[in-house]
């Protein structure tokens, strides 16, 4: 808002040349006045019912309907402006601005600008209609320095329609986006379970290339804490950053909730460099340490309480280089760190992973051929080690038949896997397998719809087939290959409606080398009629004859309201699992929005969680305003446990001045 305001200033000066129009003039001694004036200067245009120019004072007067319009963007209104050309100052009375990129307004009795100081008194700003804002800011000034950048306003006010909100005596920030050390926006929070969160940032510039922010931070009923972040670059394509911390709780909060930690602390490093020795590398480092992932959550800037649920942390090191269109080099690592875990010296890490890709590529007439080989070593302190090596070649040939109807592609594959245990331990399969793929694509207008079918057939055979029978949990022999793969992909679409159906199916030759006949029949149907939609996922086995896995989603949706249901039943033979959720909301006068969810599970006969709220949003404005009650897992000294946490969301957005996003926790109980 500040903006348009400055803009304004800093685009009215009168140096050079201009060119004056009207329909009258007269001209008094060292006085022109023009009526009807129209005043034309570097793309600014001023109208007015009379120009007067003094050229005595050097002073130019517009006077009465003043109308200025500066780059088609912005427009001011006035009574009187007054404009001395000797000490470039500038007096408006009154003065309104409207600028059309944002749809921003400021309304002040008098503006005035002197050199480098800008003032406006009593002013109304806001985005929002002229006659009858939703909200808007008053002060009784306004100051801004333009050599400086720095803003000062005074006794700043907001109003929601008509009602004060926030009031302010001073108020001052800076416009230049330049870095520059000093505090910044302090971050505030409440939970009825950690009290009021506190933080206030320091950030320090290093210099172009650093900098350092220190992020003390207090939860008045849990703990306090500090966190220090140092960033980095080095060059125009990298990125790098280091966050350190410690939290530490008060002894009746651990002791109320049992935690196993009452100091959390830990670190975490990022690293980014696109072009690290070549244009086409890239290097992504992301390290992580903790004695629990409340370290994470803790940090001052979760100021909005977002639960940590993943209790393992995975750091990783990922480098690759690519040469030409078709060789791919990677080298990867991964570490983990399960924090439910007292010590994680049995762990199982990949330090590293080494992996080179040479993409489908038509090495002659209608022959195409692919290379991907990998290394991996598992490693940790307590526990037997592996180090698994792989090569993958498929060599295929592929021709259509019958002006294209039938495509035919003839694959022969060679794959070699090896794993080596510290336990003396060492598995092998090596293999060479043929596929005979037969597909067809086949589409026909009916006029009011299109329906679209490729079904494909594959036949897998293992032309040799070497495996010394050691089992490892790193080498898969259960892909046998000699089977027939049935796969189907069909859609209709017309104007009201359209079907999308998958059907996938895997029928094993060789029961000696299977444990079943048949692989799971994967069915994945999408109907959409008019608004209503509904979607369906399942797995089916025919050797059980039951359904591992099922997913059915019935919904409604206009844009203006929606309602959707889904169940979800998942069957992996040692737990099953049955949730349903439904979820909705209406635009009930197309800017106000009630929404709503709720999910059950239906084994541990309890609500997961269930969110109720209403939302709007204007061009100049929007809020949302919800309560969620939900269980959340909690790390004891007696193991995983729960917590049953109502909280409420609120969030409100004043555009283009930004807003707040917080939530309140209620008081939290330990689940059963």
């Amino acid at each position: 808002m500040i903006k348009i305001f400055l803009l304004f200033f800093s685009t009215i000066w009168l140096y050079a040349s201009v060119e004056v129009f009207g329909t009258s003039s007269i001209i008094k001694k060292d006085l022109i006045i023009v009526q009807n004036g129209l005043l034309i200067k570097d793309g600014m245009l001023i109208s007015a019912n009379r120009l007067e120019y003094n050229k005595k004072t050097n002073i130019i007067d517009a006077v009465g309907n003043v109308y200025i319009n500066y780059d088609k963007s912005d427009y001011i209104l006035s009574n009187h402006i007054r404009i001395n050309l000797n000490n470039n100052q500038l007096v408006a009375n009154p003065f309104f601005l409207f600028n059309f990129k944002d749809n921003s307004w400021i309304n002040s009795t008098l503006a005035e600008q002197t050199n480098n100081i800008y003032l406006a008194k009593t002013s109304v700003a806001s985005t929002c209609s002229v006659n009858n804002p939703d909200w808007k800011i008053e002060s009784s000034s306004v100051k801004y320095n333009k050599k400086t950048k720095w803003v000062d306003m005074y006794n700043p006010r907001l109003y929601i329609k008509d009602i004060p909100v926030f009031y302010f005596p001073y108020l001052g920030f800076s416009l230049d986006r330049t870095r520059s050390s000093g505090f910044l926006r302090p971050l505030f929070g409440y939970s009825a379970n950690e009290g009021f969160l506190f933080t206030l940032p320091y950030y320090q510039v290093l210099g172009p290339l650093a900098d350092l922010e220190i992020d003390p931070t207090i939860r008045t009923k849990r703990g306090e804490g500090v966190y220090t972040t140092f960033r980095f670059v080095h060059s125009p394509t990298s990125y790098g950053e280091f966050r350190i911390g410690e939290f530490r709780d008060y002894k009746s909060y651990q002791e109320k909730y049992n935690l196993a930690n009452r100091t959390h602390k830990g670190w975490s490093f990022l690293y980014k460099n696109y072009d690290l020795l070549s244009p086409t590398d890239k290097l992504y480092i992301s390290l992580k340490s903790a004695n629990d992932t409340d370290y994470f959550y803790l940090d001052a800037y979760n100021y909005t309480f977002n639960p940590i649920t993943d209790k393992i942390l995975t750091s990783n090191i990922n480098y690759y280089l690519t040469n030409g269109d078709y060789n791919y080099f990677g080298i990867y690592g991964k570490y983990f760190i399960d924090t439910s875990k007292t010590s994680n010296a049995d762990t199982m890490q990949i330090l590293p992973q080494l992996n080179y890709h040479r993409f489908s590529d038509n090495f002659w007439n209608k022959f195409y051929f692919s290379i991907d080989a990998n290394l991996y070593n598992y490693t940790r302190e307590q526990g037997y080690t592996a180090v698994k090596k792989s090569i993958l070649l498929p060599l295929t040939y592929s021709t259509n038949f019958f002006k294209d109807y039938l495509k035919v592609a003839l694959t022969e594959q060679f794959s070699f896997n090896q794993v080596d245990q510290s336990n003396g331990i060492s598995a092998k399969l090596l293999r060479l397998d043929t596929f005979l793929k037969l597909s067809t694509n086949l589409s026909k207008n009916y006029g009011n719809f299109i329906h679209n079918i490729s079904p494909s057939i594959t036949f897998g055979m293992d032309n040799y087939y070497d495996y010394n029978g050691v089992e490892s949990d790193y080498l898969d022999v259960s892909k046998i290959k000699k089977s027939i793969s049935f796969n189907l992909n069909q859609y209709l679409v017309s104007d009201k409606f359209s079907i999308n159906h998958k059907l996938s199916e895997v029928y094993y030759l060789d029961t000696n080398a299977v444990n079943n006949r048949y692989s799971d029949l994967l069915n994945d149907l999408s109907i959409d009629y008019l608004d209503y939609y509904l979607k369906e996922n399942n797995k089916y086995s025919p050797n059980t004859k039951k359904v591992s896995y099922n997913s059915i989603t019935l919904g409604y949706d206009d844009q203006m309201k929606k309602f959707e249901a889904n169940y979800i039943y998942q069957d992996d033979s040692s737990t099953q699992s049955q949730t349903y959720t439904l979820n909705g909301y209406w635009k009930y006068d197309g800017l106000h929005k009630l929404f709503g969810e709720y999910s059950y599970d239906i084994d541990m006969d309890t609500t997961k969680y269930y969110v109720v709220g209403i939302s709007m949003k204007k061009k100049c404005w929007n809020y949302s305003l919800s309560y969620k009650k939900e269980r959340l897992p909690l790390l004891t000294t007696d193991g995983i446990s729960s917590i049953i946490q109502k909280t409420i969301y609120f969030e409100i957005e004043l555009v283009p001045l930004g807003g707040i996003k917080q939530q309140y926790q209620l008081q939290a109980i330990k689940g059963k």
